[in-house]
């Protein structure tokens, strides 16, 4: 799917992409943001359960071209480009090992370019299909839940969306931003002000740029 996707996108991507001095790896470690930081902003005490060193996999859905909202730092969507992925990070965070009624997920990529870094976000674009209707999902621990994707702001290399487990209360929040050769995303589920907790986030991962 991305591969079909990312031939008709890349012009698009050129009217995004924001001009500005070529950034490098070593921004990982300011962009992504530590437990104590994303604990303060979410309002609760959190701690580091799961660190990644590259994209994951292993998400499933009843709808698999959906698949780019179900989660963040999944490889289809940094590697969606092959070969233009240079570097990648990725933090999670929760109340505990055994509580997540509480988590933040981060995820940041540097590309080879600007463009490279925008088509993830321009991609989704053409996805509108995927939000408003119950889509099941098996995350990359085996378990399996129903979402429902509702579209955000979206505009300037920047998207949004939330999606909510209506069977247990559950609701999330995504930030997906593109800003020079750096995409990020951050994930936050909470049961209270998540989507104010992810724009927070995210503005927090941006000014570590």
């Amino acid at each position: 799917m991305r591969a079909l996707v990312v031939m008709g996108v890349s012009a698009i991507a050129l009217a995004f992409a924001p001009s500005a001095l070529a950034v490098g790896p070593e921004v990982l470690d300011s962009v992504l943001q530590s437990p104590a930081t994303v604990s303060t902003l979410v309002g609760t005490e959190l701690q580091a359960t799961r660190t990644l060193d590259a994209p994951t996999g292993g998400v499933e859905l009843s709808e698999p071209n959906c698949v780019d909202f179900a989660e963040v730092g999944l490889d289809q969507v940094f590697n969606g480009n092959q070969g233009t992925l240079v570097a990648f990070r990725g933090q999670l965070a929760q109340k505990s090992g055994s509580d997540a009624r509480y988590s933040v997920r981060q995820a940041v990529g540097v590309f080879n370019s600007p463009t490279a870094a925008v088509d993830p976000v321009v991609a989704l674009l053409f996805m509108s299909d995927c939000y408003g209707h119950p889509i099941k999902i098996t995350d990359d621990q085996g378990v399996t839940d129903t979402w429902t994707f509702t579209e955000g702001s979206s505009g300037g290399g920047a998207a949004g969306w939330s999606m909510t487990n209506s069977a247990n209360d559950r609701s999330c929040y995504v930030q997906m931003r593109a800003r020079h050769e750096v995409m990020f995303q951050v994930k936050v589920c909470s049961p209270r002000n998540g989507e104010r907790a992810a724009n927070r986030i995210a503005d927090a991962m941006e000014a570590g740029l």
